[in-house]
């Protein structure tokens, strides 16, 4: 008993440093550039919780996003991955909640709002999957339901994806945007048409993060399109 207790912590703080270490990694190789819609809202947009989505382009996102958002959060990992024994001592540490995305699973959601109530942010990649070729996938309806049943704002951020030794990534972060809460379970069709409009805002910002990338220009005026001005924006 005495030696597992000592194992257990010599690797929660391995865990720490090891993750410590990922956070290095990524700034001084993807060198990360954020542009932000509204600069002056953003600067600690995780000091209190918010739900953040994003699409997935590559296994790097996961450690990238966690390493260049600053405040307590959490994320939404994929269970076969999770349960691997080569990473999920590192996975657990950095706050990883599991996922099952080959069965009907709703016992992330339990997990998710427990950590939203203990003031963490909850990063999800609605896609499920990565996608490579520079598309985006449907946005499965997760995190709707989690915004909805909880009133927690979410925060749209698109990944450039270009991950390439010593390239700037660029990301771009929007405003946080509310679905409104609702008593008792919401529709399948209400979360459907929720998830598409989080998704065409994504796939808008994307080219933006790409543009970005190519031009090295972060000033340029980020203007959302008129079908998503219904998207009710945090107070």
């Amino acid at each position: 008993m005495i030696f597992r207790q000592i194992f257990d912590g010599f690797l929660n703080i391995f865990a720490k440093f090891s993750i410590k270490c990922v956070d290095f990694w990524m700034h001084a190789v993807y060198r990360p550039e954020a542009i932000c819609v509204d600069s002056a809202k953003q600067t600690n947009f995780l000091d209190e919780p918010k739900i953040v989505i994003a699409n997935h382009t590559s296994l790097c996102d996961p450690p990238f996003l966690m390493s260049v958002l600053r405040g307590k959060k959490a994320i939404i990992v994929a269970k076969d991955w999770f349960e691997k024994p080569s990473i999920h001592w590192i996975i657990s540490a950095a706050g990883g909640i599991p996922c099952d995305r080959f069965n009907f699973d709703t016992e992330w959601i339990l997990h998710a709002k427990r950590a939203l109530k203990e003031g963490k942010s909850v990063v999800i990649f609605p896609e499920g999957k990565i996608r490579e070729d520079g598309g985006t996938n449907e946005f499965k309806s997760g995190f709707a339901f989690l915004a909805r049943t909880t009133g927690v704002p979410v925060v749209s951020i698109a990944l450039d994806g270009n991950y390439r030794f010593l390239h700037k990534i660029h990301y771009v972060i929007d405003i946080p945007r509310k679905i409104e809460r609702t008593k008792g379970v919401p529709s399948g069709v209400d979360l459907e048409n929720q998830s598409a409009k989080f998704r065409e805002r994504v796939v808008f910002l994307r080219e933006r993060a790409v543009n970005g990338a190519l031009q090295g220009d972060e000033n340029v005026e980020i203007l959302p399109e008129p079908k998503l001005q219904e998207m009710e924006t945090e107070q």
